[in-house]
């Protein structure tokens, strides 16, 4: 009996997990073909700007959010393109988690991690559909870093 209820509470994880990423990826998708060969070059160019990134005057950083230097962001976007560079979505997802998280980010780098996010997200979900063992392997890895 416990092994069906952990076989169950898998299912409904990963129903859960598609149902949060798969229907806005599919909803995005619709308006255009997200590649992630772009949005990791779109991504690299915007964090090449040296300047720090910091919250425009009327904006208030949020209590919760850790405030971290420019360089941590840079190190964790540095460290997702060497994941991508050896076909380490998983890794490159994970790694942009974290510099969400842990960073101050400006608008355009936020919308540039978010886009690489989903770009490497949807390349996982559509080769885990085909039946591709890897691809759900680090689907599951990613969503074991956002359900801690």
């Amino acid at each position: 009996m416990a092994a069906k209820d952990s076989s169950l509470r898998f299912g409904l994880r990963w129903l859960a997990f598609f149902l949060c990423c798969g229907i806005p990826l599919a909803l995005d998708g619709c308006s255009k073909k997200t590649d992630v060969k772009s949005q990791v070059s779109e991504l690299e160019k915007t964090f090449q700007d040296t300047r720090p990134a910091a919250p425009s005057p009327g904006q208030r950083p949020l209590a919760s959010q850790p405030v971290s230097s420019p360089g941590d962001a840079r190190a964790y976007v540095n460290l997702a393109l060497s994941a991508v560079r050896t076909n380490d979505f998983a890794g490159g997802v994970i790694a942009l988690q974290a510099a969400q998280r842990r960073s101050v980010l400006t608008p355009a780098q936020h919308r540039a991690v978010y886009q690489a996010m989903q770009a490497m997200t949807a390349d996982l979900l559509a080769r885990a559909a085909n039946g591709d063992p890897r691809a759900k392997a680090d689907l599951a890895a990613i969503e074991k870093t956002r359900s801690q």
